[in-house]
């Protein structure tokens, strides 16, 4: 089982546990043992790349499925990719949500990021994740484009271009049939071609005052805490998940995190560190973010970081920084 306090070498999201879970449930796959272990690891903030490949796999050995990792990448929805995806589905167009996606990466995985690129007609976004496999690389490949046609209602084609580094399989229908053209096989890259035109489409679900708040606690997450620590990235996780449910106790949220109250406390204090100090640090993150925002009322802010009453969010917020809220909302648009 994997331990929080010790960060794996290579590691994913949670929530692509999650997607598994969701395409065995597809499937009908039973596989109690298997159901159980993704369930575990998708309660935490990151797990190990390599017992999610090991995951995949086991799926493997269990569905005969050709092309799998194309079905997988079928189920894919933004929930499963978290914030990165509603920051995505909210963008203005499909342009801005690759971007973001771009930028937001790290918060899904520590691989090599994939790089943005253009060619001609199209933006190429490329990837290399060292010793992966086809099944994982049709999962991404596949999992891009479902989350693009969903973006982009009534776009008749999203991509313009496919390519994989392996050798083509004895047949390629299932990959002509879900991309909607035929993959380039034993190409030097894993890439994916999307034509500009389609790129620069308005998104139906477009929503700027919303994507600017969740692009604040997006940021948020990638400043506040170290990067390193795995412990304190899946606190920091579970302590935003619950803030806007009222006051996130260390008992309620180490129990998200599927240890105890006294262990969490201890790993802590290993670290130099309280409770406290880590909730209050992200609060203050998200609470400058927020009051840069003009639209967000100062009862509102205090709400959204989990106090019950503003005159609460002023207190410590002026305990933090020195001034009041207001104060500092007017020196930032002076």
């Amino acid at each position: 089982m994997f331990d929080p306090c010790e960060p794996p070498a290579m590691y994913v999201a949670g929530t692509a546990a999650a997607l598994l879970l969701d395409f065995m449930g597809r499937q009908g796959l039973e596989l109690p043992a298997l159901r159980q272990q993704l369930l575990d690891l998708a309660a935490q903030r990151i797990i190990p790349f390599r017992e999610w490949w090991r995951a995949i796999e086991a799926i493997r050995e269990s569905c005969v499925l050709p092309a799998l990792g194309l079905e997988i990448g079928r189920c894919i929805r933004p929930h499963h990719i978290g914030v990165v995806g509603y920051v995505a589905m909210y963008s203005g167009t499909a342009m801005h949500a690759l971007m973001r996606f771009n930028r937001l990466e790290p918060l899904l995985h520590n691989l090599t990021p994939s790089a943005v690129s253009v060619e001609g007609d199209d933006v190429v976004l490329t990837w290399d994740h060292g010793d992966s496999t086809l099944v994982v690389d049709e999962l991404l490949a596949a999992g891009l484009y479902t989350l693009l046609c969903q973006f982009l209602e009534g776009c008749e084609k999203p991509v313009a271009r496919v390519e994989f580094r392996y050798p083509p399989p004895p047949d390629t229908s299932p990959y002509e049939a879900f991309f909607g053209l035929p993959p380039v096989f034993n190409a030097l890259r894993q890439a994916i071609h999307l034509p500009v035109r389609c790129l620069n489409q308005s998104l139906n679900r477009y929503d700027p005052f919303l994507v600017q708040l969740l692009e604040q606690q997006a940021e948020a997450a990638l400043k506040s805490i170290p990067t390193s620590d795995a412990l304190l990235q899946s606190l920091q996780q579970q302590i935003m998940s619950v803030l806007q449910d009222g006051q996130p106790e260390l008992a309620y949220v180490a129990e998200r995190l599927g240890i105890s109250e006294r262990s969490l406390y201890r790993q802590l204090r290993e670290r130099g560190l309280r409770y406290k100090q880590v909730l209050n640090s992200l609060r203050y993150e998200l609470a400058k973010d927020y009051l840069r925002n003009p639209l967000l009322a100062l009862p509102e802010i205090a709400l959204l970081l989990g106090f019950a009453e503003q005159s609460a969010f002023s207190r410590a917020f002026k305990s933090w920084s020195g001034m009041s809220p207001l104060r500092y909302r007017r020196r930032q648009s002076e």
